[in-house]
């Protein structure tokens, strides 16, 4: 896509079933449901939690700060240059850390906060939508990342999806740029971008595409988390009659269940026609086999999260910069068993928290 809190008693009263949806196969099924955990943006600059204008679409790492391992989430930032008529900044992307253990209170996001952003000319337009893993054997971070550029004497756009690792990511300087994950093709830009990578033993994915060129989401393997081939076919298609029949788009890195299956939160469009670009986007998910995760054993028949809050659906006063929009690219596995909670953007301008819970029927 290119594009305060509230107390524990009162997160009992908002909490909101998203979706409950049970898909079988012939040995399991899955129950999946999410749940909002604050009924407002944890990070807006309306309520002076960041520097930048419009915070949305974050990647969630896990740092050392100060001795100690806490939550960090690396957030896309955009300034409004102009409100008459909009006019937007260059994304770049700032890392915050969380203050408490709720998960829902993080460090200010300023300038001093950018850790990463536009760096030479396949770039210009700024650095979006990161998705992070760590991979213990090489104590490294792996960042994909859209690298997008005005493509010269013309006012079109190209995405590229690229690699950039870290040791450090607090540190901008250890940030090491690895260019485009696949190379142009005959000397001609090739569109890509929103990668999440499944890190396991053996051969590892990625997951990636925003249905750009393709009806879906593609998948590529590799060895060493720098050198990706492609796998022919479609891994995730649209579908013409349920909720993602518009597009299909990557969300963040698969986690695994106590079953030994990866769960795979994924973003998607349909048809929206009050929104302004005649689109909403929505969260679902897919489980994927955890012998082989190019196989998709249940997919969602409903989103587990919809544009529904004005804040999410970028109404005024609230910040809309792409009205109708809850986009995930962050997630990270709770103390309890098929729990997780994952961070998502709204309307392109705010960050949210939910959780989903799983639940293994066999």
């Amino acid at each position: 896509m290119m594009r305060r809190h509230t107390s524990l008693a009162a997160l009992v009263a908002i909490v909101v079933l998203l979706a409950v949806l049970v898909v079988s196969t012939k040995a399991a099924s899955w129950e999946v449901k999410a749940t909002r955990l604050s009924s407002q943006p944890i990070i807006t600059s309306q309520k002076k939690d960041s520097a930048f204008t419009f915070n949305y679409n974050c990647a969630y790492l896990n740092v050392s700060s100060g001795g100690h391992w806490v939550d960090a989430l690396l957030i896309r930032c955009q300034n409004a240059t102009s409100l008459k008529p909009l006019k937007i900044g260059p994304s770049r992307l700032a890392l915050t850390y969380a203050t408490v253990a709720t998960d829902l209170d993080f460090r200010y996001v300023s300038n001093a906060s950018v850790v990463f952003e536009s760096e030479g000319p396949l770039e210009d337009y700024g650095t979006e939508d990161p998705r992070v893993v760590y991979w213990d054997e090489t104590k490294t971070y792996y960042m994909m990342y859209s690298a997008v550029q005005r493509l010269p004497n013309s006012p079109d756009l190209m995405s590229r999806l690229s690699l950039a690792t870290s040791t450090n990511p607090a540190d901008p300087k250890s940030w090491k740029r690895h260019g485009p994950v696949f190379p142009d093709h005959n000397g001609r830009p090739t569109w890509s971008k929103s990668g999440a990578v499944l890190v396991r033993e053996g051969t590892k994915y990625l997951i990636f595409g925003d249905s750009t060129d393709m009806p879906g989401i593609q998948i590529a393997s590799t060895e060493n988390l720098l050198n990706y081939t492609l796998i022919d076919g479609i891994f995730i298609h649209t579908r013409d009659d349920h909720f993602d029949s518009a597009l299909v788009e990557s969300g963040p890195p698969p986690l695994q269940l106590s079953d030994g299956n990866y769960l795979f939160l994924y973003n998607s469009a349909r048809k929206y026609p009050s929104s302004p670009n005649g689109l909403e986007y929505n969260i679902g998910w897919a489980i994927l086999d955890g012998k082989d995760p190019r196989k998709v054993l249940a997919r969602s028949s409903e989103p587990i999260l919809s544009p529904e809050l004005p804040w999410e659906v970028g109404t005024p006063p609230y910040l809309g910069l792409t009205p109708h929009v809850v986009f995930v690219e962050g997630m990270k596995a709770d103390a309890k068993p098929n729990t997780f909670t994952f961070y998502y953007g709204a309307a392109d301008s705010v960050v949210g928290i939910a959780s989903v819970r799983v639940t293994i029927k066999n």
